[in-house]
């Protein structure tokens, strides 16, 4: 078989790109799926459509949702999905679900940044593809890991690193590692949320310690990325355009 020449090669992950642009633009500008993910009300509609899946699938039901969570980040934030775990399948699970999900999303997300999508993922870098590539080959698993501790916008780095000479592995284990406390954090919160209103008799139950703790952490994950930044004496980062938090 005939290799692809490098103009070749080019024009198929053109292609690629374009049906797949198309495709979600299709399902989301002209179809009921559009609903389920542009509005609140609809993304809660979501949440409740994925459970009736999940529960569906019987014992299969974690394995399917990781499937769900895996393809869903590929252009989605990962909250809607964190929640959605913890509320279906409760703390425990619910965490091992989300924590797999996110790296195996992440990952899928950043072999498409490399090889099909490499100048749309160059773009998200917004100018800090040199500094990221100096770093990336003898420091890729502690640069990824950093960014992912203090938040860095998730689809941006998904696609982003692809764009880099991260290792794949560096780059896998970095969010692996790098995703878990908030994601662990979230999870716990929204599988304690799950038993809270399970429970409610009154307000006297909301000062309760199973109450209080999972709203501590929750608070304390999002002082995190600034105590990180704090402790390796940088500054607070600049905004980031049209991105959303994971």
């Amino acid at each position: 078989m005939e290799l692809l020449t490098g103009k070749r090669m080019k024009t198929l992950k053109v292609l690629v790109f374009l049906v797949f642009a198309g495709t979600v633009a299709y399902l989301l500008f002209f179809t009921s799926l559009g609903n389920l993910v542009l509005t609140p009300e609809g993304r809660k509609e979501l949440v409740g459509k994925i459970d009736l899946l999940v529960r569906a699938a019987g014992p299969f039901g974690p394995l399917f949702f990781v499937v769900i969570y895996t393809l869903g980040v590929l252009g989605l934030p990962a909250t809607p999905f964190n929640a959605a775990g913890a509320l279906i399948f409760g703390k425990v699970t619910g965490t091992i679900c989300n924590v797999v999900g996110a790296t195996l999303g992440a990952s899928l997300s950043f072999v498409l940044g490399r090889y099909f999508l490499r100048d749309f993922a160059k773009g998200l870098l917004l100018g800090k593809l040199g500094e990221l590539d100096r770093k990336a080959e003898k420091h890729g698993f502690s640069l990824v890991f950093y960014l992912r501790i203090v938040w860095f916008p998730f689809i941006f780095l998904n696609y982003g690193a692809g764009a880099t000479r991260i290792r794949f592995g560096d780059y896998f284990w970095g969010t692996f590692f790098g995703t878990m406390p908030a994601i662990v954090i979230a999870s716990y919160f929204f599988g304690s949320l799950k038993e809270i209103i399970a429970s409610y008799e009154g307000p006297a139950d909301l000062f309760q310690f199973d109450v209080l703790f999972p709203v501590g952490l929750l608070l304390f994950s999002f002082l995190l990325p600034a105590i990180v930044r704090k402790i390796r004496g940088e500054a607070p980062p600049k905004p980031v355009p049209a991105a959303e938090p994971e």
